[in-house]
């Protein structure tokens, strides 16, 4: 590793580009607003202005690869980080539906033209213990960024809706940082000594990783969907405690990923059975809540254990990828990522329908799925190992 690699400035740089990555729902709490003056818009339509990106964030997820093989690594990621900051702040200087609904998808557009890079330049330049601890500070750097994303969203809303969609500024200072202190990252060619971990293109596991990812991503969604509606069901406290709460989620999601290098060096092969089993113990301490502190205690421990889980599955990568093919692996598991999100709403539908319509079943119904997940990684760990590549 060369001077500059090790240097904090390099990482912080590399870190930095994740800080923006899940900021596409922090303007929800503006859509109300919105929608009071697009009155013609149905309220279908109005959410799709949050959810819109994320269709873009899939197609661009699988477009990502020809723009690296075009214009190189770093190229892409400027790209797509310019891309953010242009698209985001149209809606800021208009009122039109159809004009923001474009902007936003093409919002989406720059957040999956690097999406994946963002964890596979960690891969590339890093391995061992310091590969583990920066894929957890990337995970807090998201919860970071999403934490500060919302706060100024309530900042900027009193000043009209407008105004909340100028946070998408951040990404230019952002490209600028990482274009001054990171290099171009070459992705290295074809090694014949990791041939096992890729013959016949993308390997079986990371296949595996991808559908697993996918659940736990739909578990995280279902959770900060559901807080709110058991706490109100059950008269727990108020909508805006509730918000509160839901924010403890993210919060403790950036702790958990500071705390991931250690602990996945500590436990490592059982890592990840062991970080469900924490999932799977916040779940069912909310299922059973019946207060606020009890809510909080679960809220923490989900949270902190959910950023660890999905950590972990980029670690887990790392160990049966080949260098030349891991960009192709973050993208499939990225994918998964981002097909539990979109589907974690029809998970919901589904786990209430075989166990009853009520705010909590489905957090009864993720959590059995997730101890099973776990049960299942306790055996299956030993092809995750760093010699299977």
């Amino acid at each position: 590793m060369d001077q500059k690699q090790s240097s904090w400035l390099y990482k912080a740089a590399m870190l930095s580009i994740s800080l923006v990555l899940v900021t596409g729902g922090s303007i929800s709490a503006a859509l109300p607003e919105m929608a009071k003056t697009m009155s013609g818009v149905s309220p279908a339509g109005i959410n799709l202005i949050a959810t819109i990106p994320q269709g873009a964030v899939i197609i661009f997820l699988v477009l990502s690869g020809a723009f690296v093989k075009k214009i190189g690594i770093k190229k892409t990621i400027l790209l797509g980080l310019l891309i953010m900051s242009v698209a985001g702040i149209v809606p800021a200087f208009t009122n039109n539906y159809w004009l923001i609904l474009v902007s936003r998808f093409v919002f989406g557009a720059g957040i999956g033209l690097y999406n994946a890079l963002a964890v596979t330049i960690i891969n590339l330049r890093f391995s061992g213990s310091e590969q583990s601890t920066l894929l957890g500070y990337r995970v807090s750097m998201e919860s970071i960024g999403a934490s500060v994303a919302s706060m100024l969203v309530g900042v900027l809303l009193p000043l009209g809706w407008h105004s909340v969609f100028f946070i998408y500024l951040a990404a230019l200072p952002i490209a600028f940082f990482f274009y001054r202190y990171v290099p171009e990252i070459e992705v290295p060619e074809h090694d014949e000594a990791t041939e096992t971990a890729t013959q016949g293109g993308l390997d079986w596991k990371n296949l595996v990783l991808s559908l697993v990812f996918m659940i736990l991503v739909m578990t995280q969604i279902t959770i900060i969907l559901q807080i709110p509606q058991v706490m109100l069901e059950r008269q727990i406290s108020n909508a805006s405690i509730a918000s509160m709460v839901v924010a403890l989620f993210t919060f403790s999601g950036m702790i958990g990923g500071f705390l991931f290098g250690r602990l996945y060096t500590m436990w490592h092969r059982y890592a990840l059975s062991i970080f469900l089993v924490g999932s799977f113990a916040g779940l069912m301490t909310l299922y059973s809540a019946h207060s606020l502190v009890i809510m909080v205690l679960g809220t923490f421990i989900a949270g902190v254990s959910g950023s660890l889980m999905c950590t972990s599955i980029f670690n887990l990568m790392t160990n049966v990828t080949a260098p030349s093919k891991q960009a192709f692996a973050n993208t499939v598991i990225l994918l998964g990522a981002n097909v539990g999100s979109f589907a974690a709403p029809f998970g919901i539908q589904f786990a209430q329908s075989m166990l009853g319509r009520t705010a909590e079943t489905p957090l009864l119904f993720f959590g059995m799925l997730i101890i099973m997940v776990s049960i299942i990684f306790i055996f299956a760990s030993r092809f995750y190992t760093e010699e299977q590549a």
